[in-house]
């Protein structure tokens, strides 16, 4: 029973381990089989995008948020955005899940966040992520607002992921609304690396 039990734990652990390691930053093997994935997602992806473009209901302008007259633009270099944004209320970083040398950034403002992403040494605009009232995206939609007034500005081409509804606009842009008891909970303007 006792050697039993140490297997399993073994054999747990192991696990967890594999899995860790396969995260972010994991190791070579990991690396390699997300890459085998991304080449097979992306032979699929014309049919995919085709799709999206079919039901998109926004253009690539509604992928563009704007405050105190600074567009954060997604995928744009992030440090003139940054600069132009101010200094953040706190600012926070991780080593990069999306396939960059460096680190994934955080900075966040009162009511909305900017994460960026390195590429090729460079920081680039992977998200924006308003979760405060009194941010309106540029149709006038923030938290707080019914489902309802989701859907009669940005329209039925959205798809549900979970408690998102997602609005394509393709070239890896996407607008998302948060959805809790039909109720916008949090805006998520982000770039699928």
């Amino acid at each position: 029973m006792k050697r039993t039990l140490t297997v399993m734990l073994t054999v747990l652990l192991t696990l967890a381990l594999v899995f860790t390691l396969a995260a972010c930053g994991g190791n070579k093997t990991a690396t390699e089989a997300q890459t085998e994935a991304t080449v097979a997602a992306t032979e699929a992806a014309p049919a995919a995008t085709e799709a999206a473009a079919q039901t998109s209901s926004i253009s690539p302008d509604d992928t563009v948020f704007t405050h105190d007259g600074v567009s954060v633009v997604l995928n744009d270099e992030a440090e003139p955005i940054i600069g132009a944004l101010g200094d953040p209320v706190n600012t926070s970083s991780q080593l990069s899940c999306h396939g960059g040398e460096g680190d994934d950034k955080t900075y966040e403002y009162n009511g909305f966040s900017v994460g960026t992403y390195p590429k090729d040494g460079v920081d680039r605009i992977l998200e924006v992520v308003i979760s405060g009232e009194g941010i309106p995206t540029a149709k006038g939609i923030q938290v707080g607002d019914p489902l309802s007034k989701v859907t009669e500005a940005y329209g039925d081409g959205y798809r549900t992921v979970g408690m998102y509804y997602a609005y394509e606009a393709g070239d890896g842009k996407s607008l998302q609304f948060f959805i809790e008891n039909d109720t916008v909970k949090e805006i998520d303007y982000y770039y699928d690396v």
